[in-house]
């Protein structure tokens, strides 16, 4: 099993289509299921063991807001893969992703997405402003392609300590729905990553 391989989690066997084509349209039967995994090497170099973060969920359009997985022919329209859906919207999966991700790592005192949970030094604002597969060139293969727009607040007095943008773009090896969904994996594993170490940094 490649490394690809073990990081995709498939909740349930997927129904083997191939081409564009295929992988659209609508009806037939329920959905195979789909999830993305957490990071489970994530190292943050200096621990921060006073540190409480919120990590929001995301917001986005409702294009995004959605447990169908996007994509897009051009600039101008969404659509959606057909028999195929994630287990829980873009949106509170990456937030789901995000907390996991630094809950593993043990570099903060404590990660939540529940406000209430905790009172929390810093807040994690995200807008998830792409989550699709791009159908836009001639090579046949789409590009995932994610971007998070990140604000941090500090809790106490709720100002804006930073803001910054991240972007991350994986290329599926072939072009049906467990190669796409492996690479949504790489793309989201590469964001989770930059959106981390960037949010531990501003919030020392």
């Amino acid at each position: 099993m490649t490394p690809i391989s073990r990081r995709m989690v498939i909740a349930s066997m997927t129904l083997g289509l191939a081409g564009c084509g295929g992988l659209l349209g609508g009806g037939g039967p329920p959905p195979a299921l789909y999830t993305l995994t957490a990071l489970t090497d994530f190292s943050c170099g200096r621990p921060a063991p006073r540190l409480e973060l919120l990590i929001d969920k995301p917001t986005s359009s409702d294009a995004l807001d959605t447990v169908r997985i996007a994509l897009r022919r051009n600039q101008l329209s969404f659509d959606y893969f057909a028999n195929a859906a994630w287990t829980d919207s873009a949106p509170v999966m990456v937030q789901s992703l995000l907390v996991d991700s630094l809950q593993r790592s043990s570099c903060v005192a404590a990660v939540t997405r529940d406000t209430l949970a905790i009172r929390g030094n810093f807040e994690l604002r995200i807008e998830l402003r792409h989550f699709e597969a791009e159908y836009l060139g001639d090579a046949g293969l789409p590009t995932v392609r994610i971007e998070l727009g990140l604000i941090v607040v500090r809790v106490d007095d709720r100002k804006v300590v930073g803001t910054r943008t991240v972007t991350a773009a994986a290329h599926p090896v072939k072009n049906d729905i467990p190669a796409i969904v492996a690479a949504f994996d790489n793309a989201l594993h590469t964001a989770m990553r930059d959106t981390l170490t960037w949010t531990l940094l501003i919030a020392h």
